[in-house]
């Protein structure tokens, strides 16, 4: 169902106010953040890195390398300190965007772990506060960061800032972002009574915009982090975080396909979560806290081919899993009860967040990053 092509701030209102206390521009919901982050809480001092531990093996995936982060060219005013990793961007040319939204900054390097550049809008947006949640490449030509709250800004390939997105932008805190090969962003934001897809252009500028088909389960699809976003240039993929299907959807968000393949390992939610005093947060904290412990969670779909999709799980105390599916809805390689997810996933890699441990004896290192390749099942 169409909702209507571009708002007028008027008209935007509504939308703007979703169910719920704000604090410092997040939705209470990312409170429950903390009982789905898949990479723990690291603190780090130097560039210096720790002899790595040994990769995972795992059946459909072939370890490549490990990247770590390093600042030899000292462009970090202090000492570069990556407290987690909230999300991760890959250039077709291996450059990496990491968001570590608990530090409040967005960076840049390249294919090698060398950073490149701070993503600092002050240059431009002098006395704007700065609380990344998702940096995009687009195409080649330009690099679109979402911030905490209704705005963002945009910057060129190296860095440099260009100014505030549309302002028609928002980002309602803790959606999902994509670009499509074509340079064409695509949004998912859950609410507390709908689901809704945005089609905008590289500027942030809202094309289209699309209901997504009903949860059943609305509240936790609204208070849990979770769930995944692919656009590509036919189609957009879309799965909440306690939902048991993905969406494919035409890009007018028309339902064409419903992609699942259930085994007993998963425990999906039966029942959603009761209405809660939205200023009593310990209360849906502990509420989401027990969907996390006893069900299934979605925390990611990536695109790692022109043809198939990886879709990955929490599920309680039984682990962590993923299934690979064509294009088409074919299953064609799982692993279920692993230890092992994934950040990010393209052109046939995907690339693991690895905390490293620590130890009051050692200096405290960044995270680094492991890079596997897909071996299709023969």
């Amino acid at each position: 169902m169409r909702i209507g092509n571009s708002r007028k701030p008027s008209q935007r209102s509504s939308w703007r106010q979703p169910a719920g206390r704000r604090s410092g521009g997040l939705e209470v919901k990312l409170y429950v953040v903390c009982f789905v982050a898949l990479v723990p809480l690291t603190v780090c001092a130097n560039d210096s890195v720790a002899q790595l531990p040994e990769p995972v093996e795992l059946e459909h995936f072939q370890f490549v390398r490990a990247i770590t982060f390093s600042d030899p060219d000292k462009v970090h005013p202090d000492t570069l300190l990556i407290t987690s990793i909230w999300s991760l961007d890959v250039a077709a040319d291996g450059r990496m965007l990491v968001v570590d939204m608990r530090g409040s900054q967005a960076l840049l390097f390249d294919s090698s772990g060398r950073l490149l550049a701070m993503l600092d809008p002050s240059v431009c947006h002098p006395g704007f506060e700065v609380r990344p949640v998702h940096a995009k490449f687009i195409k080649d030509h330009s690099i679109f960061l979402s911030n905490a709250g209704p705005w963002g800004y945009r910057f060129t390939p190296d860095g440099d800032c260009l100014g505030s997105v549309d302002p028609d932008y928002t980002s309602y805190s803790a959606g999902l972002l994509d670009a499509d090969a074509s340079g064409d962003l695509f949004g998912a934001y859950e609410f507390p009574d709908r689901q809704v897809l945005t089609h905008m252009d590289a500027s942030g500028k809202t094309l289209e915009e699309y209901l997504l088909p009903a949860s059943e389960y609305p509240k936790a699809t609204y208070r849990i982090r979770g769930g995944g976003l692919i656009a590509d240039k036919t189609h957009v993929f879309y799965v909440g975080p306690v939902e048991p299907q993905i969406l494919k959807l035409t890009r007018d968000g028309s339902v064409v396909d419903r992609i699942a393949n259930k085994t007993r390992w998963f425990r999906y939610v039966t029942k959603d979560l009761t209405d809660t005093n939205p200023s009593d947060l310990s209360a849906m904290m502990q509420a989401g806290g027990r969907i996390i412990v006893y069900n299934t969670i979605i925390t990611g779909l990536f695109e790692i081919t022109d043809q198939a999709i990886l879709v990955q799980f929490h599920n309680g105390d039984r682990g962590r899993g993923h299934q690979v599916f064509t294009k088409d809805g074919e299953l064609i390689a799982q692993e279920l009860g692993i230890q092992a997810s994934f950040e990010f996933g393209k052109a046939g890699l995907v690339y693991r967040v690895v905390p490293l441990a620590v130890h009051l004896s050692e200096e405290l290192a960044n995270p680094y990053i492991e890079v596997y390749r897909f071996i299709p099942p023969q």
